[in-house]
């Protein structure tokens, strides 16, 4: 079986959504070396054909459409040329008409439940998705969570999506030695509280801070993300107006290097997002070795297990508490670091490439005796 990856989102500067496309791409080929990548990036991807980076997510809408027209033509093209067999979109983009098999792998239907943040992707989501999904052959959920927005939304047969959740680089996300020295160092940080993700409404970090303003600690929250124009100042004027300019930290964009330090080194990783696809922060901090409070919402729950302390996101003094808790002690603190790395070390990207091979394999080779839906998971 020749297997065509749609990576285009894949550029210099990866999305979120870049990085599994390169870590889903690289254990694919690990387990089938018949195996075609499209991608501006063949740096990363020496066995890759190389795509134009005018598609490049870093060029935002511009990039977008590109992705979108070129998916409906170019990549037609190409799949003919190389002689593919089975089309693997790594998120929801590629072509309406595919003129081969294809599975395409859903994140979230994030804009569908804010549209307000995400005016521009309104119609993708609620046009274009549906369309590729029912052009699709196989579909793959990262969690349950989205497998089933997917299906109550999109009117997709439930039993047609396959669950496999994302993987964590292991090699590296793990516990930093000296990385409380490295933090101080780098960044003035000694005891934190550490929120990771973009600003946006989504994530929640208004009441985030407001239970973070009620702990009695010396503690500082420390936040990781792009400061987005639309959304920052309402949060700087919150941080602010709560007198809390002394005790929380904004760090903007740190490296893939960085990150793993900020992590093993941080009090707590705090993720109190409204939705998530899944939550696979949750799982780099885990593996990191630090203790986790998350939300209750979307696919967080799922990624959490039974090892993570869960809060409601809407409940800004259920959150101080857990914080609280977590903060003052070690004992407990050290009970979740145990139990979180455990849970982290099930979720590979071997195992991912695995559950997502199956599901390649079926469309390629269907069994009569088995749906799409049962073809992979967790």
């Amino acid at each position: 079986m020749r297997l065509a990856v749609n990576a285009a989102i894949y550029d210099k500067r990866p999305s979120g959504l870049g990085t599994y496309a390169r870590q889903l791409t690289v254990a694919l080929r690990e387990l089938h070396h018949d195996l075609v990548v499209y991608t501006s990036r063949t740096d990363d991807f020496p066995w890759g054909r190389r795509i134009s980076p005018r598609g490049a997510p870093a060029r935002g809408w511009r990039g977008h459409l590109w992705r979108l027209i070129w998916a409906q033509t170019g990549l037609r093209l190409r799949l003919r040329a190389d002689r593919g067999e089975v089309l693997l979109n790594t998120l929801p983009e590629g072509p309406i008409a595919p003129p081969i098999p294809q599975v395409t792998i859903v994140h979230d239907i994030l804009p569908l439940f804010f549209p307000h943040d995400f005016p521009r992707q309104q119609w993708f989501f609620r046009r274009f998705v549906p369309a590729l999904l029912r052009a699709s052959t196989g579909r793959i959920a990262d969690s349950v969570q989205t497998a089933e927005d997917v299906a109550y939304h999109y009117g997709i047969p439930r039993e047609t999506i396959t669950i496999v959740p994302p993987g964590v680089d292991h090699s590296v996300f793990y516990p930093r030695q000296d990385a409380a020295e490295t933090v101080v160092a780098r960044f003035g940080l000694r005891r934190y509280v550490l929120c990771v993700g973009n600003v946006r409404p989504h994530k929640n970090l208004g009441r985030l801070i407001e239970a973070f303003s009620r702990l009695r600690t010396d503690a500082v929250l420390a936040l990781v993300g792009y400061r987005d124009p639309r959304y920052w100042p309402a949060v700087a004027r919150q941080i602010e107006r709560m007198g809390l300019s002394s005790r929380v930290r904004a760090l903007e964009y740190v490296s893939e290097e960085v990150l793993p330090v900020l992590y093993s080194a941080a009090l707590a990783v705090a993720v109190p997002s409204l939705y998530e696809g899944f939550g696979l922060t949750i799982l780099e901090a885990m593996a990191c070795g630090a203790p986790v409070i998350a939300s209750t919402a979307g696919g967080l729950r799922e990624a959490a297990g039974d090892v993570a302390i869960v809060v409601d996101p809407l409940d800004p003094d259920a959150m101080a508490r857990q914080l609280q808790r977590v903060v003052d002690d070690r004992g407990l603190r050290d009970e979740l670091r145990r139990r979180g790395q455990a849970h982290a070390a099930h979720f590979t990207w071997e195992r991912t490439a695995r559950g997502v091979l199956s599901v390649l394999c079926h469309v390629r080779s269907p069994s009569p005796a088995q749906s799409v839906g049962e073809a992979g998971g967790a």
